[in-house]
């Protein structure tokens, strides 16, 4: 007979099948078990994994100490990252000098986000259209041949887009960038174009149109380039000819600036859903909390409370794995008046992924192991990107009782960008006793980082886990 060690009915049951949980067709179960565990979904912590969750946006004219007294709790129950978008000037005031190495705040905004468990992600922008203050750095403009965008901007400059000597030291600049944050154990993706108001690659101005597409293939060659371990992103709406660069040739994945509004009508939430799940995909609302609703686009939310829920909706509808709480005030915002959309989004944003079921038996000198997998969530584990290379691995463990991870099992069965759209995949595996003494064992199930010095393993959304180590989440005993 089998042994159930853990198993949840009624209300758990019935949330599975509303969350769409099923199993791949033809998958049957192993009906011989010695041990079946069935795991609950955890719906409410906040993991922060990787690639992945709420946003918190820090401004440059936020002072450090004070902004992560605003946001504590949010950083703690609900973000995932920090995202640090700051002009190219403000990142490099003087030619070789760097904001990491002696911008107090900048320094300030990156421990605090390594102290609250906060991954990284960037965007370094050149236009200074209405910034008030040049976004690139006057040595820069000094030599570049520039414009005033939009025709009056207080006489603030931006290079054309296609300027050698804008070039130059644009990309000398992010290979410095990269030599520093090239780093997926702290930084989860860069922004990695950088032209246009804001940085989202619009209104670019070239000094000869016929540039365009080889200074584009320059900047964004540069940045993969320097960030070759961390995920690449650009705006979506790309030509023909910038989409095979970034998307054939070098793997980018895309973000989506301007959500729920106007300026993303539905033709293009189509589109922009349309790379899911070969892309990961990044969301980043239109309107901040202090904008007019009354009046914005004719008054079609009225409040900003309506807008933060068609927001939360669009975002799970378009399969996001990030969406913005923004600044310190849109965050506190969030939690008085949608706290509702905060706990929505980060249950079932991105990617929330647990074992539904593990069934094992011993036979003679081996364990055979049949699990079950689901993910919660509307996004996906992108380890299918490039860079990620496939480097997340379900893993079965034995420990001894010490604790000790005596024998790990990497099963091929599941990939694991490959757990969307509801469905439960499922894989047996064989896990040999050869090499151990007789004695007490315990089966720990994981999904790990098969690279040293990388980012961390993925915390498995299973609902008062018993964790043995690391990330390893306890399915049972075997006994040899």
């Amino acid at each position: 007979m089998s042994k159930i060690s853990r198993i949840f009915t009624g209300t758990a049951i019935a949330a599975l099948l509303v969350c769409g949980c099923e199993k791949e067709s033809g998958s049957a179960g192993m009906t011989d078990a010695d041990v079946i565990t069935i795991f609950e979904v955890d719906t409410e912590s906040n993991l922060k994994n990787p690639y992945t969750g709420w946003t918190l946006y820090c401004p440059f004219a936020d002072m450090p100490r004070a902004y992560w007294a605003k946001v504590s709790e949010v950083a703690e129950k609900y973000a995932g990252t920090l995202y640090i978008r700051w002009t190219w000037a403000d990142m490099e005031p003087e030619e070789g000098r760097y904001a990491w190495d002696m911008n107090e705040k900048f320094i300030q905004f990156v421990e605090g986000a390594r102290e609250r468990g906060l991954r990284l992600c960037f965007r370094v922008y050149v236009d200074s259209y209405a910034q008030g203050k040049n976004a690139t750095p006057q040595w820069v403009l000094d030599h570049a041949r520039s414009y005033e965008p939009n025709g009056s901007n207080g006489g603030y400059l931006t290079p054309y887009g296609d300027d050698p000597y804008f070039l130059e030291k644009y990309t000398k600049f992010i290979e410095a960038f990269g030599k520093k944050f090239n780093d997926p154990a702290l930084v989860d993706y860069v922004d990695s174009y950088g032209l246009g108001f804001s940085g989202e690659e619009n209104n670019i101005r070239w000094y000869n149109q016929d540039n365009a597409l080889d200074a584009f293939s320059t900047i964004v060659r540069a940045y993969e380039k320097a960030f070759d371990k961390v995920i690449n992103v650009v705006n979506y709406g790309k030509s023909t000819e910038e989409a095979a660069i970034v998307y054939d040739e070098l793997g980018f994945s895309t973000r989506r600036d301007g959500f729920c509004s106007h300026w993303f009508p539905e033709s293009d939430q189509i589109a922009f859903s349309g790379l899911f799940p070969d892309q990961m995909l990044v969301g980043e609302a239109c309107y901040s909390s202090d904008y007019d609703f009354a009046t914005a686009e004719n008054g079609k939310w009225g409040t900003w409370e309506n807008y933060s829920r068609d927001l939360v909706e669009m975002a799970l509808n378009t399969h996001v794995n990030y969406l913005d709480l923004r600044d310190a005030a849109t965050a506190l915002k969030w939690l008085e008046l949608n706290p509702e959309g905060v706990r929505r989004f980060l249950a079932q944003g991105g990617y929330r992924i647990y074992p539904a079921e593990v069934r094992y038996k011993t036979e003679g000198d081996k364990v055979i192991v049949q699990h079950s997998w689901h993910n919660y969530g509307t996004g996906v584990l992108p380890n299918n990107n490039r860079h990620l290379n496939y480097k997340y691995r379900i893993a079965l463990g034995l420990f001894d009782s010490s604790g000790e991870l005596v024998s790990r099992t990497l099963s091929d069965g599941i990939e694991v960008s490959s757990l969307v759209n509801g469905a439960q995949l499922q894989a047996t595996d064989e896990i040999s006793l050869n090499a151990l003494a007789p004695g007490s064992y315990r089966l720990g199930i994981a999904i790990v980082n098969t690279l040293e010095n990388d980012s961390k393993d993925i915390t498995l959304a299973v609902k008062d886990a018993t964790k043995i180590t690391g990330e390893y989440v306890y399915a049972g005993d075997i006994e040899i």
